[in-house]
């Protein structure tokens, strides 16, 4: 038989069995990063796309050195150790970011992920649905358009697209097969889950409990859940536990470890407020616009889709197979909303000053669940489990067109067309991250070119203000930068700061002891929030190295 002649339904099965057209999906989703794949990375200017960006470049560097990338040595001041975001992603493209540099690993990586949620999410789609076509198509586009996971490619955070490894725990729980192999495969897979990102990790778990306390799983399969899920455990926790040591260690340069704080995140800005899995744009919740700082662009966005809602509705009346997935929708809920009510960033207060405590209270202090804060991230459960009940409710829509049309080929192939474009048309038109993700301009700047090739001698940028791309900026110049991962100035800088406007000779001596031999000033930046109170023009005194429209780099002394 020819190719020509092959079935319809066939061609779709193997169109469907292929990343292809999950790759494709990302490429225009995430247009025009693909016609600079060098200089242009998805994500916003004002988010943490540049900490990626430099992580990516970190973790290479030391690996390529031989050193474990757990310390930042000389590439921050002050000194401290660290824990990479995503350390399993940086080791993915680490191929990439030494030979392209790290904005063409990071959108290599964006576009990995964005395939993989698309193709393993239409084959466990299809699987839970117990057949292939719409169902699957139609998980598959949920997952890969998830408001969640655009939100985090916006956000730059690296960490989240770890997430996806969820989708690959649910299929193999779906594929038992029993013997050793498929206990340690899926125990590795547990365990690169929680390496990836500790808010999959928990996911993961909680996905493969549900899987777990399935109604028709054999005994046989339950005993080797239970064993998956111990020896993946085990595995996760040597790791887990260097990173809690690194991450709260009282020279780590993050600075938002401790446990109060951890707190007060779980209290405002960490939880999603309910409303936000629901509403359409332009809800948003908490909205960065008019809370943040230094003008952040942050999107916080657990929504899930009313396309997917109405056909997990619908999948309410196909009777066969099996309905589990439809615990990980509240699951996923309860988990993200925190310990207590919030909504706007802030806790619903009741008379008498008293919050409204939810289910997270019950456990928050208790590991691992004490050390996240940003929860909104674990509606990721949630979001699993509305592509899959949508996947069924698809197959009752396909089963209801074929019993008044006729044409199994053709109901099943209009009834793919149509979903997938109207979860399309909903990610890219009425979902809160709608428009999303942005991308920036990640090509070095000339004047960081010239001061690359300056004397050694550590770096401070200005204004002082959150942001900035001041980590980023030492992939080019490779030197010392006076500042932090989240705060924009080390004890020198404020220093320097401090003299300027007592006169150059005093902001010399000044800066010499401090070891601060070059500033970086970022003349399209915003000086309202500048925490110096300096203006641009009390820097003038200080001889320019070298400058564009964007940057001006002064060489103290």
């Amino acid at each position: 038989m020819t190719q020509a002649a092959l079935p319809a339904a066939l061609w779709r099965d193997r169109l469907l069995a292929s990343p292809l057209p999950w790759f494709l999906l990302a490429v225009v989703w995430t247009w025009p990063t693909a016609l600079h794949p060098i200089s242009a990375a998805p994500g916003s200017a004002h988010t943490d796309v540049w900490e990626s960006l430099w992580t990516l470049w970190f973790v290479a560097t030391k690996l390529v050195h031989g050193e474990l990338p757990i310390h930042t040595g000389t590439l921050l001041d002050p000194n401290g150790s660290l824990w990479p975001s995503d350390p399993l992603g940086a080791l993915l493209v680490m191929p990439i970011t030494l030979t392209a540099g790290p904005a063409a690993a990071w959108s290599a990586l964006v576009l990995l992920s964005m395939t993989f949620r698309g193709w393993i999410g239409s084959r466990i789609g299809a699987l839970h649905a117990g057949e292939p076509g719409a169902p699957g198509w139609t998980s598959g586009a949920i997952l890969a358009l998830a408001p969640m996971a655009l939100s985090a490619i916006h956000n730059g955070a690296s960490e989240a697209l770890g997430d996806t490894w969820v989708l690959a725990v649910v299929w193999m729980g779906l594929h038992w097969r029993g013997g050793g192999a498929w206990i340690l495969g899926a125990a590795t897979l547990l365990a690169l889950c929680a390496w990836a990102h500790w808010y999959g990790g928990v996911g993961a778990f909680f996905a493969w409990g549900v899987l777990l306390l399935r109604r028709r799983l054999p005994s046989e399969a339950r005993r080797a859940f239970v064993a998956a899920g111990v020896i993946g455990a085990l595995l996760t926790l040597p790791v887990a536990w260097e990173a809690k040591n690194v991450s709260t260690a009282h020279d780590n340069v993050v600075g938002i470890k401790a446990p109060a704080e951890l707190a007060r995140l779980r209290r405002n800005i960490g939880p999603a407020d309910p409303a936000a899995f629901v509403r359409p744009a332009p809800f948003r919740s908490p909205d960065f616009t008019k809370i943040s700082r230094y003008g952040e662009d942050y999107w916080h966005c657990p929504y899930v889709g009313w396309v997917g809602i109405g056909l997990s509705l619908l999948s309410l009346r196909l009777r066969k197979g099996s309905r589990w997935a439809w615990a990980l929708l509240p699951l996923g809920v309860v988990l993200a909303i925190g310990p207590v009510l919030t909504a706007g960033g802030s806790v619903v207060v009741l008379s008498g000053r008293r919050a409204i405590p939810l289910p997270y209270f019950l456990f928050e202090r208790l590991p691992p669940f004490d050390s996240l804060s940003l929860l909104w991230k674990l509606g990721w459960i949630t979001q699993i489990g509305v592509a899959l009940c949508a996947a069924q409710g698809a197959a009752v829509v396909t089963a209801w067109v074929e019993a008044r049309r006729g044409a199994r080929a053709a109901s099943g192939q209009a009834v793919t067309v149509a979903a997938v474009l109207l979860v399309a048309l909903e990610a890219a038109a009425l979902a809160p991250t709608r428009g999303l993700p942005d991308h920036v301009d990640a090509s070095p700047p000339a004047p960081l070119v010239a001061l690359a090739g300056e004397p050694a001698g550590t770096v401070m940028a200005w204004p002082l203000i959150g942001g900035l791309p001041t980590l980023y900026e030492q992939v080019t110049h490779g030197k010392t930068l006076a500042a932090s991962l989240n705060f924009p100035a080390s004890r020198g800088a404020w220093q320097v700061v401090a003299a300027v406007k007592n006169g150059r000779e005093g902001t010399i001596s000044v800066a010499r002891r401090a070891g601060i031999r070059y500033v970086v000033l970022h003349l399209d930046a915003p000086t309202t929030a500048d925490e110096s109170k300096l203006s641009l023009s009390d820097w003038d005194h200080f001889p320019v190295l070298a400058e564009d429209r964007r940057l001006r780099v002064l060489k103290l002394w």
